[in-house]
């Protein structure tokens, strides 16, 4: 359904390695802390989104849910979903590259109205200069002299600014080219002048619309590029993919383990400033 379904293992330009999580197992910690199942078929708004460990701890919880309606002349109700991603790299091991993919399915038009960091964006931009230096040989003859040349070489500096940034860029796609959108994503890249992998933690929102109360689902794809070392631990052994979120508007069927993270109500979703929800976070220092 998506591109991040297909497992790849692959190696770019850069000396990096490509992974999708959902081959990536770990050696020494065979079996443990890859798939996240339902605890039952009513186990709804599960907390617990994906946990992967390893040399790179991967982690995503479902820090609140809130169903209401898109808006008081609107017959769609919405639902507003925040998920908080921690990157935990242990050693040298970096990320320099993550992509979050989110599925929605449902039985009536699900669509996904509204993202945080929806476009690209810039953060903690850096600068630096760069030169390059190109040089010609020259033999310049001298007519009144017949037998003597001088030789040289002519050399032209140019200085240039480079700048660059960690980038992060939101979108919402289709799915086999059929609308509505139904499909959430989010990529994010280290700065490449000063390569120290990508932020340790990663807030998104996520509003999707519905014409009725009925439960719908939400599949999730993450795929990293990882450096050569990190890669070379793992052992890349096909594992099942995670089980998916079921979201249960319905108030009265709070399910099995309900997640105290969700409210319900009549609250107008579609005017939520979700940029305002969102947050990255590069590095926590203890002080």
């Amino acid at each position: 359904m998506s591109d991040l379904d297909a497992d790849f293992y692959s190696g770019d330009e850069d000396g990096d390695e490509k992974i999708s999580i959902e081959m990536h197992e770990t050696g020494g910690e065979e079996g443990s802390g890859f798939h996240v199942f339902n605890s039952a078929v009513d186990q709804y708004h599960r907390a617990e989104v994906l946990q992967r460990t390893g040399a790179i701890d991967i982690t995503c919880s479902l820090e609140k849910v809130v169903h209401g309606a898109m808006s008081a002349d609107s017959d769609r109700y919405a639902s507003l979903i925040i998920m908080q991603w921690f990157f935990q790299p242990k050693g040298s091991s970096r990320i320099s590259e993550a992509t979050i993919e989110l599925l929605f399915e449902s039985n009536d038009d699900i669509e996904v109205e509204k993202i945080s960091f929806l476009g690209t964006y810039d953060l903690m931009p850096t600068k630096q200069d760069e030169s390059v230096t190109k040089g010609v040989d020259a033999t310049i003859g001298i007519q009144q002299f017949a037998n003597l040349n001088l030789g040289g070489k002519w050399e032209k500096t140019t200085a240039t600014t480079v700048s660059d940034a960690i980038r992060l860029s939101g979108g919402m796609r289709v799915i086999n080219n059929r609308p509505p959108n139904r499909i959430a994503t989010w990529t994010i890249s280290e700065n490449h002048s000063q390569p120290a992998g990508i932020p340790s933690s990663l807030k998104v929102a996520v509003l999707v619309s519905r014409e009725d109360q009925e439960k719908f689902l939400c599949r999730i794809a993450f795929a990293c590029q990882t450096d050569r070392k990190t890669a070379a631990k793992s052992l890349f052994k096909k594992i099942p993919k995670d089980d998916p979120i079921i979201f249960q508007p319905n108030p009265l069927d709070k399910g099995t383990r309900p997640n105290k993270n969700v409210a319900y109500g009549d609250e107008q979703l579609g005017s939520v400033d979700l940029d305002e929800l969102g947050k990255v976070t590069f590095q926590t220092l203890i002080p």
